[in-house]
């Protein structure tokens, strides 16, 4: 097993780079990684610290992809790493994130697990959590490979999971469905790991790129009234069914999504039917990232470009099916 470089030290004062068994660049690769490093680094400022009693979540503008930052009571949880691209460890360095007790992948499409090798190699990494369902690209390969050299601890998901991130932030796993869902438009966005933060009366649900049978699913087995929803699948019309925003009542949705992306994510008819619940829609794309903070009671929420507001929870009750 490895030891990464620099850990368990004071924050480097350069980008932690990837230990001697990885990859060989030539000086032109490692002169673009650096521009992209440096770039990074300047649109990244020092991520807030969650105070005693309070869950801090970031939603990362990442582009087209998905990479969200949970932190409570001393843990730090990512869930997706965006694209490689995104340069999501640098980020995370970046912003003081050096330890992930948590990392979820929420599937395994590139635009959600393209940024976990370098993840994994430049972090400290405790346990590492996914829906049990292997792939067989070379992304997929080498984040197994990553895991495995580092010694990472790898679990599977199981509807009814609870991971106590503080005594009153608890981080709930609804999806997906112990046998999976098959023969669907696609069988990997419907098996989507799908978490719920609970903290206090405040509820958070992130659903990865869960479609419409997932949703179906969950709205049959019960879901919460919740304050924040980020948006399946990046707004795309395949996900937001009305009977899921009915049954959720979202009052904040987040949808991160990449800037004029070629999928036209998100889709004129999921806003409408956000719009339709009376839900507040903030985009990647539009306010840069955006950071939740929740007292178990009131959410703030500001945004990398100036967007800000003050949700209020309501007290938890069980929506109806």
């Amino acid at each position: 097993m490895l030891e990464r470089p620099g850990l368990g030290q004071a924050a480097p004062a350069a980008p932690i780079v990837r230990p001697p068994h990885g990859p060989t660049w030539s000086r032109s690769s490692l002169w673009a990684r650096a521009r992209r490093w440096i770039s990074a680094i300047a649109a990244t400022a020092l991520a807030p610290l969650a105070l005693a009693g309070e869950l801090v979540v970031d939603v990362l503008d990442v582009g087209q992809g998905d990479a969200i930052l949970v932190r409570a009571g001393g843990k730090t949880v990512l869930i997706d790493a965006g694209t490689a691209g995104a340069n999501v460890a640098l980020r995370l360095q970046a912003m003081g994130v050096y330890t992930i007790d948590l990392l979820i992948a929420t599937h395994a499409h590139a635009d959600h697990i393209g940024g976990m090798e370098d993840v994994v190699r430049a972090l400290r990494v405790q346990r590492y959590l996914d829906s049990g369902q292997a792939h067989t690209t070379q992304t997929w390969a080498r984040l197994a490979d990553a895991l495995s050299v580092y010694g990472t601890s790898v679990l599977a998901t199981a509807p009814g999971q609870v991971i106590k991130l503080s005594d009153d932030v608890l981080l709930k796993v609804l999806g997906p469905p112990a046998t999976p869902f098959a023969q669907t438009r696609s069988d990997l966005n419907a098996n989507s790991v799908v978490l719920l933060i609970d903290h206090g009366d405040v509820e958070l649900l992130l659903p990865g790129d869960a479609e419409a049978p997932t949703e179906e699913w969950l709205v049959a087995n019960g879901l919460p009234d919740i304050e924040v929803l980020k948006v399946a699948h990046h707004g795309s019309s395949h996900s937001s069914i009305p009977g899921l925003l009915r049954a959720a009542s979202p009052e904040l949705a987040v949808i991160s999504v990449g800037v004029d992306n070629r999928y036209g994510h998100p889709g004129e008819d999921t806003l409408k039917r956000l719009s339709d619940v009376g839900a507040t829609v903030l985009r990647t794309d539009q306010v840069g990232t955006i950071t939740l903070r929740s007292n178990g009671a009131q959410v703030s929420v500001t945004s990398e470009r100036g967007a800000a507001l003050k949700l209020t929870a309501q007290p938890d009750a069980l929506a109806a099916p």
